[in-house]
């Protein structure tokens, strides 16, 4: 008896439908989203019935790829289901907070493009050319190695010479005097190890990524010794600049030559030894918490470590759909461009204090660091947990638009900001918005596209090097006007370009996936215009049965209808047809 009652509860079907579930005849558990269109992706949503008021159940989740199934426990007591029916503006928030997460990230975007174009053959969630590939996935685990073991001083110095050269200017937080101090006494003491050899381990492995195509038989050595002497130094109370600085190198390494999530995890690591060290307080606070005292920081290496951990953890965690550290009660704010290179001797030296050194050659001619940075504030007003509204994006993306970009990589920082607010505003259906700034829009992924390019002339694999071509593919494609559409062949020859330089699985699954969703794309065109061209085969008043007449005989028939109809009567019916577009290339 138990057994049959049971199985008539699980047997039931949910009161009420979503209209996606209705139109497809599936499954629905009554949820806001339920689980069907959450694993789907579809827009969940519910017919009205007057004169009923429905508790939605809310549908929890937190992760962007999360898969939601309905409940298959249906012995909830009713003081649970009481609970759960009394409000449904929790379920609504949620929602909105999943929705929001969809939106900042490229793979949903990549996803539900697919989605709108063919559902049976989008791609999977993914996130595709998030850099340009895994570099050490061939590689067997490194081991823990004192850093004057594996790398001569002549090597140290030929690999910092590189990473000063590519990476530096865009990534600046490391005094470059001051370095090589430090690495001519570290090699003349060899036996000691220090605070700063995860410095020299991490500038090392960046240096090889930007001069050698294939991994150094002791890159992985040189990370997994970074690491592991990280690990073992943010236990420090409280950790120092060097640990600070060690771990943005291992963040940046991560972000351009590993997964996502690994990323995403040192990048919260490197968050929370940025707030133990005080990084985020540009300020000096009295509190019981800090009877240690703090390291002296100069003011500008202050905001540059604060700006680039807050700059690869918010990131990471747009992309993924994860939450982002948010610490209370920061202040420190974003750096100073200079316009003009300080004086040697005196550079760095505002902000500085006695007996410090300052960071002298920091701020050097070309370093666009502050460029960089200076998008950190409008970034985080994306955060999911901060709604906007579409006003509020619309000045944010005319912000981005407004401000110049020179360097290649400054540049690809702000291409990507403007991505995420065109997602943000297309998934709150607002994109006739952005209408009046598109030729903007589109004249700054060409700005992007050109900048991958530079990259890929100068060996600079960049992590964006191959997520912005990519991106600005799909972006084009969401627009879908004659101008985007016209400029794909531009966009995929970028991205073809970046998968013949670096050869990567990473590579040539996105340039794959980019290949189909522009397929897809064309095949529903195709169908549309087969749709179209069979409306005027039937419908054409001029038509012999069966066939359609010449394309002159279609120049009278339309000119015939255009004078019928008084608001068209201004139209130049033959310049029209030889337009790109206008019907020339159909039989009328």
């Amino acid at each position: 008896m138990e057994d049959q009652e049971l199985h008539q509860r699980k047997r039931r079907r949910a009161k009420v439908a979503c209209e996606p579930c209705r139109e497809r005849k599936r499954k629905c558990d009554g949820r806001q989203p339920c689980g069907t269109c959450t694993r789907l992706e579809y827009d969940c949503s519910y017919k009205a019935v007057a004169g009923q008021v429905r508790n939605i159940p809310a549908a929890p989740s937190t992760n962007l790829g999360a898969v939601i199934e309905p409940s298959a426990s249906t012995s909830q007591s009713d003081e649970g289901r009481k609970r759960k029916h009394q409000s449904s503006a929790p379920g609504v928030d949620v929602h909105r907070h999943v929705q929001l997460l969809e939106a900042n990230s490229g793979a949903a975007f990549v996803r539900k493009l697919g989605l709108n174009i063919d559902p049976s053959n989008a791609p999977r969630l993914h996130l595709f050319a998030w850099n340009t590939g895994e570099r050490l996935a061939r590689c067997a685990p490194g081991t823990v190695k004192p850093v004057t073991s594996m790398l001569t001083a002549a090597e140290m110095t030929r690999l910092a010479l590189i990473y000063f050269d590519k990476v530096a200017d865009t990534y600046g937080f490391i005094d470059r005097s001051l370095f090589f101090k430090r690495l001519h006494s570290r090699w003349n003491n060899p036996g000691s190890i220090t605070a700063y050899d995860p410095v020299f381990c991490g500038v090392a492995a960046l240096a090889l990524h930007f001069s050698e195509r294939f991994p150094m038989a002791y890159e992985p050595d040189l990370v997994e010794t970074a690491k592991t002497l990280l690990e073992q130094n943010s236990l420090q109370t409280p950790p120092s600049v060097d640990t600070v600085t060690g771990w943005i190198l291992r963040v940046a390494y991560l972000r351009m030559t590993s997964t996502p999530h690994a990323t995403w995890l040192a990048s919260c690591s490197l968050m929370h030894v940025a707030e133990a060290a005080n990084i985020h307080l540009e300020g000096h606070l009295e509190t019981v918490f800090n009877d240690n005292p703090s390291e002296k920081i100069a003011l500008d290496l202050r905001r540059r470590l604060w700006g680039l951990a807050q700059h690869l953890n918010i990131w990471a965690s747009f992309d993924l759909g994860r939450s982002r550290i948010t610490l209370s009660g920061a202040c420190t704010t974003k750096p100073v461009e200079a316009v003009t290179p300080p004086p040697a001797g005196t550079a760095g030296t505002a902000g500085a204090t006695a007996g410090e050194t300052p960071p002298g050659t920091i701020g050097a001619s070309g370093d666009c660091t502050p460029q960089v940075l200076s998008l950190v504030p409008l970034t985080e007003r994306l955060d999911p947990n901060k709604p906007r509204s579409v006003e509020e994006l619309e000045n944010d993306i005319i912000q981005v638009l407004a401000e110049p970009r020179d360097a290649p990589t400054a540049t690809m920082s702000q291409v990507n900001l403007m991505l995420c607010i065109f997602r943000r505003l297309r998934a709150q259906g607002s994109i006739e918005y952005l209408h009046p700034h598109m030729d903007r829009i589109i004249a700054l992924a060409m700005k992007g596209l050109d900048a991958s390019q530079s990259m890929v002339a100068s060996y600079s694999p960049w992590h964006h090097a191959a997520n912005i071509p990519f991106q600005v593919v799909c972006l084009l494609l969401a627009i879908d006007s004659q101008a985007s559409l016209g400029l794909l062949g531009r966009a995929m020859g970028a991205l073809r370009a970046v998968r013949d330089r670096w050869d990567s699985a990473v590579m040539r699954e996105a340039y794959s996936t980019a290949v189909l969703l522009v397929y897809l794309h064309q095949r529903r065109k195709e169908d549309d215009a087969r749709s179209l061209r069979g409306v005027l085969e039937v419908y054409s008043t001029t038509a012999s049965t069966g066939e359609l007449r010449p394309a002159s005989a279609g120049v009278s028939w339309l000119g015939n209808l255009v004078s019928d109809m008084p608001a068209l009567r201004e139209i130049d019916v033959e310049q029209f047809l030889m337009q790109p577009g206008g019907g020339g290339g159909f039989s009328i």
